[in-house]
């Protein structure tokens, strides 16, 4: 077997440990799934550089979707090629769908779950925390210079206050240079 062959195995199985790591501890939608994935592949295993993981999301950002899925699906296809898209991709969505399934079942069989509910809502505060993290690492590597950063603040508030995300994404190019 050539050391080719034994490394993109090599790589194929570190993307399915990752993904379904992901795929089954992951909560609290899109946002903090990209912040663990950002702390997984830029901090703790480093297979690419913050500048990077910014790139892949904005344009995961840009394909309707869910951007955690189709940034799993990038990381695995330049992780290990077209085998890495396909592990990556199932091992990240195949876990969530059996525990949204499950829940599903509990939920027809047994009725409301108020248990459930005050777990969830202790969960909050957590997945806040990564967003937050992750928000932090990236502006420092987003945020070149202080016109940019008021670019992101004025995306911010108008994301919040709810214009549609493709009129900031189209604005800001026109507006990235003083």
């Amino acid at each position: 077997m050539t050391s080719t062959k034994t490394d993109r195995r090599r790589r194929l199985r570190e993307l399915a440990i990752l993904f379904l790591k992901l795929g089954t501890i992951a909560f609290g939608g899109p946002a903090a799934h990209i912040a663990m994935m950002r702390d997984e592949v830029v901090e703790k295993r480093k297979w690419l550089t913050d500048e990077e993981f910014l790139d892949l999301n904005s344009a995961a950002s840009l394909i309707p979707g869910p951007n955690s899925t189709e940034l799993a699906i990038h990381i695995g296809n330049l992780r290990a090629g077209w085998p890495g898209l396909i592990v990556a991709g199932v091992c990240f969505i195949v876990p969530a769908m059996v525990i949204v399934l499950a829940f599903a079942w509990i939920y027809v069989a047994y009725g409301q779950l108020p248990q459930v509910e005050a777990i969830l809502y202790g969960i909050q505060p957590v997945v806040i925390a990564i967003i937050l993290k992750a928000l932090w690492e990236l502006s420092k590597t987003a945020v070149k210079n202080v016109w940019l950063g008021m670019l992101c603040f004025v995306a911010l508030i108008l994301t919040l206050t709810g214009i549609n995300e493709l009129v900031i994404y189209f604005s800001g190019p026109a507006l990235s240079s003083p």
